[in-house]
């Protein structure tokens, strides 16, 4: 009897598995198995979305999948299957979106993870839906309906974020300090900014003008005669700063090393490696058109 009871349950595990849709590999942040989009396309959605990626510290994901068609399943059971087998967003904060385009079924989802419940609530997401994906699709633009809700969900996303920094970098000395500062009891940054801009630009000139005048100087005291101090003040002056112009090009060049190493650094940064380990429980909205 026993070995009857777990055939049928393999049986039935066998179905159920045989009945869903595969998952393809997170390899991107933008995946098309129909081949809708160009190559150029998928670049430029890419490149929206590391924009994105780039200034935040908390590691919150858009990824993006259009596949053909749902073999007996829902848009919403797909769409949780592949966010949290992907693990979009940063584990234990569960801050990333799945965009979900069905291109056959005509169907399509926006799953939240559960971080950003309360940013993308399932409102935001069915307007973007409404507004955003819809209108284009039915127009087979696929590429403009897609970018546009990157482009809102990007809004909506960095507005929190942004607010939310804010208000975690600021002590409570800075926040006394601003708003003494609100108040006209304190000056400003921009009070002393005017001086500061033109200290930065008489420096070099001031810093000439001293050497100048002690070549000058010197050259008279050591030389005895007018006539050879214009002769030779300018190769006195030459002297004095060589060592400094000598700095000032290891300096440059130091800094165009490290500019290339940063930019290296970069390009290695927005190098994909797929999720964080995010999770959803199911929050988000789901459409057609």
């Amino acid at each position: 009897m026993k070995r009857y009871f777990l055939v049928s349950l393999l049986l039935m595990f066998s179905w159920f598995s045989y009945g869903m849709t595969d998952i393809p590999q997170f390899s991107h942040r933008v995946i098309d198995t129909t081949k809708t989009l160009t190559e150029s396309q998928k670049n430029a959605l890419e490149a929206s979305l590391i924009d994105f990626e780039k200034p935040r510290s908390d590691g919150a994901q858009i990824a993006v999948l259009m596949i053909a068609k749902l073999d007996n399943e829902t848009v919403e059971h797909y769409a949780n299957r592949v966010f949290n087998q992907w693990g979009i967003g940063k584990k234990g904060q569960d801050n990333g979106i799945l965009l979900l385009i069905v291109k056959d079924d005509k169907r399509m989802r926006i799953e939240v993870g559960y971080g950003l419940e309360g940013i993308v609530t399932d409102l935001v997401a069915s307007r973007i839906i409404r507004e955003q994906l819809a209108p284009q699709f039915k127009q087979g633009n696929f590429n403009n309906g897609i970018s546009n809700a990157i482009a809102a969900l990007a809004v909506a996303l960095t507005t929190s974020h942004q607010t939310t920094e804010s208000l975690q970098s600021l002590s409570q000395t800075q926040i006394y300090n601003k708003q003494q500062a609100d108040l006209g009891q304190i000056p400003t940054n921009q009070d002393f900014f005017p001086y500061f801009f033109l200290l930065i630009i008489l420096s070099p000139l001031i810093s000439i003008a001293i050497s100048w005048f002690t070549a000058k100087r010197f050259a008279k005291r050591v030389l005895g005669s007018d006539s050879l101090n214009s002769v030779f003040s300018v190769l006195i002056y030459y002297l004095l700063t060589k060592d400094r112009r000598f700095k000032t090009n290891k300096s440059s060049r130091w800094n165009d090393d490290y500019n290339d190493r940063d930019r290296s650094s970069n390009n290695n940064s927005d190098r994909f490696r797929g999720g964080g380990g995010g999770r959803s429980g199911g929050g988000g909205a789901s459409g057609s058109w």
